[in-house]
């Protein structure tokens, strides 16, 4: 409860003052390079129980991983080393998940064939659909061709560490991991296209600070993730700038995650189709969720019913066991990056 008192009680920079902080705006550069990676498109599925099994001696418990948290199996995670180093879009049925180290994100979209990596501009991934649109890959918005304008659904991810998905989701979806998907490290520079491709930093912040990037229409805010880290080993969050949509922050520090969620639970059908969640059943609105400490696998408990949740927001005991967290729209990324795509975002607690 002290935690939660102590961000509530930081305020926002108001859009004006973000506005005037920075400077005018430049015409960002694209740097195009279809070429420097190649895209994976729709590889063949497994379970990551299985695949902690046939890669026993290479996969890490503390392997980072994208885990998209809905959907058909409750969802799935991607060992970031074996998969998304080497392929930098992943354009498949379950979603399109995409990886910038340089900006330090990974995300999800809906799902398609259709999308592949064609280079950076702000110092942010560009992936090109089919029909020649070009889509920023952490706002997800279109800057040219025929779609321009377009913003790209989000599909709710988390970042997480391979040894925590597969003890919590083990009938998670994963990829099958063939001998031709060895671990390759990310280099240890930037990569010089994308710092090419970079405008003038935003001075408000360290641009290569981590932020959790929560977009909210026209009212964008970074939380800055040392501002969580200080917080102990699981922290929540209340950015309440729009009453009318709070968002609720959770951070568990063991696995150096934050995912954002309204403080709404609902209950969903079975999906039956891929990359896609089933039909709302039911919703609880008004939850009070705090980080109390007491169990280390759901260490987010809601106060009024006594359930308790994951980082992917799930509910695994109590009353709305069976109910997930609505999220979000939001990304954990480097400062520099988020505020490129969002000029007008505000800090939280400056």
């Amino acid at each position: 409860m002290r935690n939660a008192a102590v961000l509530v009680g930081l305020v926002l920079f108001s859009v004006s003052a973000a506005l005037r902080a920075g400077e005018p705006p430049v015409a960002p550069k694209l740097v195009a390079k279809p070429d420097a990676f190649q895209t994976l498109v729709n590889p063949n599925c497994s379970h990551c129980i299985d695949e902690a099994k046939r890669r026993s001696k290479e996969l890490r418990d503390d392997d980072r991983v994208l885990v998209w948290t809905r959907g058909k199996y409750d969802g799935g995670a991607i060992p970031i080393r074996f998969f998304l180093n080497t392929y930098r879009v992943i354009s498949d049925s379950y979603g399109t998940f995409v990886y910038d180290p340089d900006a330090g994100y990974a995300r999800g979209f809906p799902a398609s064939y259709d999308y592949r990596f064609h280079g950076w501009r702000n110092g942010v991934m560009v992936m090109k659909h089919k029909d020649g649109t070009l889509f920023s890959c952490l706002s997800g918005i279109a800057f040219d061709g025929p779609r321009k304008g377009e913003k790209l659904e989000f599909w709710p991810t988390v970042e997480a560490n391979w040894g925590w998905y597969v003890k919590h989701y083990p009938g998670g979806v994963a990829y099958h991991m063939y001998d031709k998907y060895v671990p390759v490290e990310v280099p240890a520079k930037p990569n010089e296209d994308s710092l090419k491709s970079r405008g003038k930093a935003d001075p408000r912040y360290p641009p290569e600070q981590m932020v959790l990037g929560i977009d909210r229409k026209d009212k964008p805010v970074a939380f800055p993730l040392a501002m969580l880290e200080c917080l102990g080993p699981f922290a929540v969050g209340n950015e309440n700038s729009d009453p009318k949509s709070p968002v609720v922050v959770l951070w568990q520090s063991s696995i150096r995650s934050a995912a954002a969620y309204l403080p709404t639970a609902a209950k969903h059908k079975p999906p039956t189709k891929l990359g896609v969640e089933g039909e709302i059943e039911a919703t609880k609105t008004g939850l009070e969720i705090v980080a109390d400490g007491k169990s280390a696998d759901a260490p987010f408990l809601d106060t009024k019913t006594g359930s308790r949740f994951d980082i992917c927001g799930r509910c695994t005991e109590g009353e709305l066991k069976g109910y997930t967290l609505v999220p979000v729209p939001a990304v954990m990324c480097k400062w520099f990056a988020w505020a490129a795509e969002f000029p007008n975002t505000a800090i939280y607690g400056k």
